[in-house]
């Protein structure tokens, strides 16, 4: 359907198909989650599945001449959607968002939807059977595949998923963890080549896995350019450096994660914490009530044209505030699924590579994975947003101004007594008054 690719003399059929023509519901794993998520204790789910769902959707007589096959001297004419086709899901979609809409009509809902597979909810009080959720459209002719139905449960599969409506946690099937993780222990062969394929199967496999395991996300990038960027369909090429090293990151996080998380709430966890760094004096941290700040050492220069610049200081900063927030107990009175935690900066270059899991400097990358260990650790991401440097309210602590910022910022309560961490007792001092 796609092919040629641009040929303007020959456009291909997608290349005439606008697929925001033709909208749908989708039930996403963040929709899922948030579905679950707010659920009452008692309640089951259970999935079911229409038979070839698009080969259901027959195709209008004036465009079936789009979809035509010449095969040895005979045209075949295909009436009904495919897979490849960019306007399939959304046609079929029209059809799927209509049963779901009857169903909800009719008593069965929440429901949540992906293509042909629909996962349903029994909330507490409700009695109906699979069979009579099967039964009652059925009857105008909707070929739901009875032997996929999975039956009523307060654990359920759905997107390839394994959700616990009770613990309110997700999970990958064992089977399907364990294939992923042996699919990248293969791409860290030595000199091992891929196809073009094989990378596009690699990053689809990794997005899947990035919903449960969010931290994974910053890695991903140099999988999908070195997916799109081969020139021909047969070539086989070697893994390039920048991508090795991304995948690396991914197995490290991998081997600490653990396979079933807590359902994640999408607002970020505002534990108000600040962070700020300057080149002339060091490093300022406030996390809740604890407050701290640490003046560079004698010897130690934060510059430009130095090893160590003012990113991988603002990097410093947070993981100094990571540590703090665990040191102190911060973290332990959120919610288990306020998982994503809110970390303000007024650097911008530190807030994206904060995103982007790597940055050019040796230095401040080796900061980033200590960051992203300890996240794991801990089981929550970090969702650092920029504020101006006069919002910051440690911009006067990293200046050396404490008095400033204790007039200023009263919540601010008690200085930390956190040791300073041993990668940095070369780097920085405690500030002692004068």
């Amino acid at each position: 359907m796609s092919y040629p690719r641009n040929d303007s003399a020959h456009p291909s059929v997608n290349a005439g198909i606008d697929s925001d023509d033709f909208p749908t519901a989708w039930g996403t794993f963040a929709v899922t989650s948030k579905m679950i998520l707010a659920l009452p204790p008692g309640s089951r789910a259970a999935t079911f599945d229409i038979s070839a769902a698009y080969r259901l959707a027959p195709i209008v007589p004036w465009q079936q001449n789009a979809v035509c096959l010449c095969w040895r001297g005979k045209i075949y004419v295909d009436r009904a959607v495919m897979f490849g086709l960019r306007s399939s899901a959304g046609v079929f979609g029209s059809v799927a968002d209509l049963l779901a809409a009857l169903y909800e009509a009719w008593g069965f809902y929440p429901i949540c939807k992906w293509v042909d597979d629909f996962l349903v909810i029994q909330r507490p009080g409700q009695s109906w059977t699979e069979a009579e959720f099967v039964e009652l459209t059925a009857r105008f002719g909707v070929p739901w595949a009875t032997k996929k139905t999975r039956a009523l449960a307060t654990r359920q599969q759905y997107l390839g998923y394994v959700w616990d409506l009770a613990a309110k946690t997700v999970s990958l099937p064992p089977t399907k963890l364990g294939e992923n993780k042996a699919l990248l222990a293969s791409w860290l062969v030595p000199k091992a080549k891929f196809s073009a394929r094989d990378a596009a199967r690699l990053h689809g496999k990794l997005v899947h896995l990035s919903s449960i395991y969010p931290l994974i996300r910053p890695f991903l990038r140099s999988i999908s350019a070195f997916a799109n960027g081969f020139r021909s369909a047969r070539a086989h090429l070697h893994v390039p450096a920048a991508l090795l090293h991304d995948l690396r990151e991914i197995v490290s996080l991998l081997a600490i994660l653990p396979s079933e998380l807590p359902l994640a709430d999408p607002t970020p966890w505002d534990v108000s914490w600040w962070g700020d760094a300057s080149t002339s004096f060091g490093i300022g941290v406030c996390v809740g009530r604890f407050w701290n700040v640490w003046q560079w050492a004698p010897d130690f220069r934060v510059g430009p044209k130095t090893a160590h610049d003012i990113g991988w200081a603002e990097a410093a900063a947070v993981e100094l505030g990571l540590l703090m927030a665990l040191h102190h107990g911060v973290l332990d009175t959120r919610p288990v699924e306020r998982s994503r935690i809110l970390v303000r900066s007024d650097n911008m270059p530190v807030v994206a590579v904060l995103r982007s899991g790597r940055s050019r400097s040796g230095p401040t990358n080796s900061v980033l994975k200590r960051i992203y260990r300890t996240c794991a650790e801990s089981a929550i991401t970090l969702h650092a947003v920029h504020v101006a440097s006069r919002d910051n309210v440690t911009d006067a602590l990293s200046r050396g101004d404490i008095a400033a910022f204790l007039t200023n910022f009263t919540s601010a309560s008690e200085r930390s007594s956190m040791a300073l961490p041993a990668d940095y007792t070369d780097k920085l001092r405690l500030w002692s008054p004068p």
